[in-house]
């Protein structure tokens, strides 16, 4: 867009200086101007000898005695041309305002760096791992298990760093499904997605050089959903003498009643228990949720029992080309890790013999996000863990542990974004076309009235040797302005105009000095033929 503005820059002075060079010829056949003035006019296509021809020409300014002593006011003029300044001030200030016109257009069509439509090229393509949460196995346990036990025990430090990675994403941004950002830059956070019973995450494909600058948001997505019964609960909870643990009884609606066991209860709060061996399925993590009363707001006990399910990730198929299995298993996912991030709200990373190593419990301060300070319904605990899980793998993939794909043509590099004002613009092109119009339109009115010469200094040579021959063959090393102040020419009065030809012949274009041509110069150009 740079170019652009300069070659129409470049082209609008171009054509206002063929529009001077042309006109020119008009106006020196109007009156008979002195040597300096005469120049001035011939080099009227150049802004500098227009100003100095419209400081020169300011009426009154000879009797300044006081200016004499700056350069261009020592050719202040003395004839009664109180126009000819006007009419350079009116060229300036077309020439710049046309400039101004022009400069102003990039104000208005501005190239932007935008993140949120990257340049896609070769190379490598930096996606989160999601194979990095898994199970331990027997060797790597530090303690005796029973068989089921072994099989049950994750990672705990991938437990820990899911929950941490929930707890990161407590504030992203929620939007509706349809509303895909695009252009992160201005969004406080990773942005998530909120659909009719579930949350959904878009995943990034970034450059491995830049990866918060340069990225594009793909076409994977997975969502997260839970689904919780209420349990009906009598009474508080309790401490069983014979474990010292605590309890509280609830069954399901017409069912038996049974214990439940509370690694921990805070008053007024929402504590998370995660179980380790109640199996809900691949890609699910089964929890019991209790909010314990305070008597002021939480006038009793809820227990929920809760699935909480990480779906499979879908999409991405234009996003990768020719994946190895290896590959794809980094890019979609474990079940493995699917699970521990559907269970993130309730890791703590540690076990303990007391609860049999089955299980996390995490509580949260009431009023907080994760613990609500009021009596929550099935939906709503429903929507913390579909939230908090959806968070933990959105965290996961702003700032987790990378893969890179290898050799890849989606590489996002970062893009230019053009955004145009087009009433800015289209106002500026017109009021351009305006003043390219209008200098058209004098062209035509005014410089059909004068034989119009060509721009060769051989051809200008010729027009002026009337002048030159007066000094003769020594002036041959003059300057200009030793020219002008030579005896022979100094406060002679010249114009450019024609003699009738003899007998007939063509007419003769010619440089009249006043007095002595006076007579003979035409002001007019007839039609006919010229020598």
């Amino acid at each position: 867009m740079l170019g652009l503005s300069l070659m129409l820059g470049l082209n609008l002075a171009s054509s206002l200086k063929r529009c001077a060079t042309i006109l020119r010829w008009s106006i020196l056949t109007k009156r008979y101007v002195d040597l300096e003035v005469f120049d001035l006019l011939l080099g009227v296509e150049t802004l500098t000898k227009v100003m100095k021809l419209m400081v020169i020409s300011i009426p009154g300014l000879h009797r300044l005695n006081c200016m004499r002593s700056v350069p261009w006011f020592r050719d202040a003029r003395k004839d009664a041309t109180k126009w000819t300044s006007v009419l350079c001030l009116l060229w300036l200030l077309v020439n710049l305002g046309a400039q101004i016109l022009v400069a102003s257009l990039s104000l208005f069509w501005p190239v932007d760096p935008s993140q949120g439509t990257p340049l896609l090229t070769y190379g490598n393509v930096s996606v989160a791992d999601l194979t990095t949460w898994k199970q331990h196995d027997r060797a790597a346990l530090p303690w005796e298990m029973s068989e089921g036990e072994v099989e049950a025990a994750y990672n705990l430090m991938s437990m820990e760093a899911a929950w941490s990675y929930g707890f990161t994403a407590t504030r992203y941004p929620v939007f509706a499904v349809g509303d895909v950002q695009r252009d992160l830059s201005s969004v406080a956070g990773t942005p998530l997605y909120a659909g009719d019973g579930f949350y959904e995450y878009r995943f990034i494909n970034r450059n491995p050089e830049h990866l918060f600058t340069e990225y594009l948001i793909g076409s994977r997505t997975v969502q997260a959903r839970a689904a919780c019964t209420r349990l009906e609960t009598k009474g508080g909870y309790f401490r069983e003498e014979s474990d010292n643990l605590l309890y509280v009884e609830a069954r399901y609606p017409g069912g038996p009643w049974k214990r439940h066991h509370l690694p921990e209860v805070v008053d007024g709060s929402i504590t998370w228990i995660a179980h380790f061996t109640v199996d809900c399925g691949p890609r699910c993590t089964s929890l019991t949720v209790f909010q314990n009363s305070d008597i002021a707001t939480i006038t009793h006990n809820s227990l929920f029992q809760c699935n909480s399910t990480l779906l499979p990730v879908t999409g991405g198929e234009q996003d990768f080309t020719n994946l190895n299995e290896d590959e794809r298993t980094h890019i979609y996912g474990t079940d493995e890790w699917a699970t521990i991030a559907a269970g993130s709200i309730a890791w703590t990373g540690t076990i303990s013999e007391q609860d049999n190593y089955t299980l996390n419990a995490r509580s949260y301060l009431r009023g907080s996000e994760w613990s609500p300070y009021h009596i929550v319904s099935a939906t709503e605990v429903e929507k913390l863990l579909a939230r908090y899980a959806i968070g933990a793998v959105a965290a996961f993939d702003d700032h987790g542990l990378r893969f890179s794909v290898k050799g890849q043509f989606t590489k996002p590099v970062l893009g230019q974004q053009l955004n145009v004002d087009w009433i800015w613009v289209l106002s500026l092109l017109g009021a351009i076309c305006g003043i390219q119009f209008a200098a058209l339109v004098a062209l035509l009115v005014l410089a059909n009235k004068a034989i119009i010469r060509d721009d060769s200094f051989v051809s200008l040579a010729m027009l002026l040797r009337p002048i030159v021959n007066r000094i003769g063959e020594e002036g041959m090393g003059l300057s200009g302005e030793e020219i002008k102040e030579h005896p022979k020419l100094k406060f002679k009065r010249v114009r450019y105009g024609y003699r009738e030809g003899d007998k007939g012949e063509p007419k003769q274009v010619d440089i009249f000095f006043e007095g002595k041509d006076t007579l003979e110069g035409k002001e007019r150009w007839t039609p006919g033929l010229y020598n």
